[in-house]
């Protein structure tokens, strides 16, 4: 049985940042279809950053976060440097943190919003800015028929 995918992101590399922003519910096949997709695109030959925008996410189930800290363990293995996460509530915060791997705060950094995350990564050595962020559109697309808020 094929079970429909279920999440939405999009994927780009800017400079030497993997950026990754997701929004609604991920089930399995939506989890592992983003992870095959970051790694077509990520830069595996050079040291890389990641940015992973999850503002519009809206959770997953506790297999999915376990997919989330392989999809870590194989970004640190092939030259990732470090991982800006957004995530603005305190709650889904705290739960992707506790289910997606045990990574030093050198490694993964968790951040409410974009303009805290790209000067985070300005200090781990990446010209990365606001408005280098390849994903607005997304962003308030999905916000809007997600039902998320402005906070």
């Amino acid at each position: 049985m094929h079970q429909k995918i279920h999440g939405e992101w999009q994927i780009s590399l800017v400079k030497d940042v993997l950026v990754t922003t997701m929004a609604g519910v991920f089930n399995e096949p939506g989890t592992r279809a983003y992870f095959k997709e970051a790694i077509a695109t990520a830069v595996i030959d050079k040291p890389w950053a990641a940015l992973s925008n999850s503002e519009n996410w809206d959770m997953s189930c506790a297999a999915c976060l376990e997919i989330f800290a392989e999809m870590r363990r194989y970004a640190f293995d092939h030259q990732c440097q470090c991982l800006a996460v957004i995530i603005p509530s305190f709650l889904r915060k705290t739960i992707h943190r506790r289910q997606t791997g045990n990574f030093s705060e050198d490694q993964v950094a968790y951040f409410d919003n974009l303009e805290d995350a790209t000067a985070w990564l300005r200090l781990k050595g990446f010209d990365f800015f606001p408005e280098d962020f390849p994903h607005y559109d997304f962003i308030q697309r999905t916000r809007a028929y997600l039902g998320f808020e402005e906070e």
